[in-house]
């Protein structure tokens, strides 16, 4: 009893030291918990490649060759060293012949994508959504949509689309990107949406060429608060929440687009008609059938409905839709502009005809507001929207242009990668590209 009485008095004695000693010790068990847990985790997924890779290989197919296209400065710098400890272990397990290509600057996945490998038999996109924005944006410049299937691994700070496709209610970054990478070994595919964002009032001399999107478009002062979110860095992980509070004070200097003035034209969504029918153009090319791999030869074989096949069950050329084609306009004076396509809902699945949504928040908004909803906004919440429309195409044409501070233009983002704002025609382009996903989520 006295050694317990003795204890206690040191501790007590010594009150700081103990403080400092048990929040160390706490540290150190849920770190090794931790680290427990996810090399018990890569052990089970390691396991799951290697009956891929252990397969025999027939003699008329050759192993499966990925480009992976990596952005090491992904998410802090962090990405590479992911992708070599998560990622690559379970690729070679497979048997997967991996050509890592690490981007070098903005812009740069675009140029390795238009210079792909013929033989490539899918591209993997390691980083986040303006990595992924940059392939694609190569893929369908050059019409190769088609032919490689993209893989999407979440290693970058924003990642939508994987998001959409691999993330649930378990927060474990690193199940995350294993399931991402297990979906490019397994090869279950779906088609997604992209969205064609082109300039308007060119010089047709010097045209600009098209970027393609797969999540959003941001216009407003909630995406420039976000935007400004790493300037806060030393308040950590509350830089995200801290922005809108410093933001919000409306101050000349902010660079916060508080009124956002444009006219939009806009197409309602149609599945298909007289008017828009073409018997030329192949429906949902994404899922048309593919060369099957050697691995599938030991694989339940999974079967695509082709153009023509699908043609035959609804005669578009029968189907009369006034609506077709006819263009609408809207003014409209707000604080919030979004437009989104399916990709940003769980497994990409969207009810009704293939749309995007715009929506228009309310046209002035105050200081505590802001805050509540930036917030909100911040754990994946909607914000207040005023007026919704579904949409097949949009022309967003600003009508006023808010000077910005020291010079700067007023942004919108794309895939949340910056642009300057313009006048640009939204076209959705469904089911043109085709993405690995889980198993049971496959078309």
């Amino acid at each position: 009893m006295s050694r317990i009485v003795k204890f206690f008095r040191v501790i007590r004695n010594n009150w700081k030291k103990s403080v400092f000693g048990t929040a160390a010790l706490s540290y150190g068990v849920s770190y090794a918990k931790d680290k427990y847990e996810t090399n018990q985790l890569m052990r089970d997924y390691c396991l799951k490649a290697l009956e891929y890779g252990s397969l025999p290989i027939p003699n008329e197919y050759n192993p499966k060759k990925i480009v992976v296209i990596l952005n090491p400065v992904a998410n802090k710098r962090k990405a590479k060293k992911n992708f070599d400890k998560y990622c690559a272990p379970l690729l070679n397990l497979a048997g997967v012949f991996v050509d890592v290509m690490q981007t070098e600057s903005v812009g740069h996945a675009c140029n390795i994508i238009e210079k792909i490998d013929a033989r490539t038999d899918a591209v993997v996109v390691a980083g986040g959504d303006g990595t992924l924005s940059e392939v694609v944006t190569g893929m369908l410049r050059n019409g190769n949509a088609v032919n490689y299937p993209v893989g999407v691994i979440p290693l970058g700070q924003t990642n939508t689309l994987a998001k959409s496709l691999f993330y649930d209610s378990d927060t474990n970054v690193v199940k995350h990107i294993a399931e991402a990478t297990m979906a490019v070994i397994r090869e279950a595919k779906k088609p997604v949406d992209v969205m064609k964002i082109e300039v308007l009032g060119e010089n047709e001399n010097k045209p600009v060429k098209p970027v393609y999107g797969l999540g959003s478009i941001q216009w407003g002062a909630y995406r420039d608060a976000h935007a400004k979110r790493d300037k806060y860095w030393y308040w950590g992980s509350l830089r995200s929440y801290v922005t809108y509070v410093f933001t919000g004070l409306k101050s000349e200097k902010s660079g916060i687009s508080w009124q956002c003035d444009a006219e939009l034209d806009y197409i309602y969504p149609c599945g298909g008609c007289s008017k828009c029918f073409n018997p030329n153009v192949v429906r949902n090319r994404a899922t048309a059938s593919q060369p099957r791999r050697w691995w599938q030869s030991f694989l339940p074989r999974q079967t695509a409905v082709s153009g023509t096949e699908f043609k035959k069950k609804i005669d578009y050329s029968q189907v009369v839709n006034e609506e077709c084609g006819n263009a609408h306009n809207l003014q409209i004076s707000t604080v919030d502009l979004s437009v989104t396509t399916s990709n940003v809902y769980p497994n990409c699945e969207q009810e009704g005809e293939p749309h995007m949504k715009v929506k228009v928040g309310p046209p002035n908004v105050g200081y505590f507001s802001f805050l509540t909803e930036g917030w909100s906004s911040e754990q994946g919440n909607d914000r207040t929207i005023q007026n919704e429309l579904s949409v097949r195409e949009i022309n967003i044409n600003p009508l006023k242009v808010v000077d910005m501070p020291e010079g700067k233009d007023q942004m919108l983002s794309i895939d949340n990668e910056d642009y300057e704002v313009r006048p640009v025609h939204v076209t959705l382009l469904p089911k043109i590209v085709s993405v690995f996903c889980k198993t049971e989520a496959a078309l």
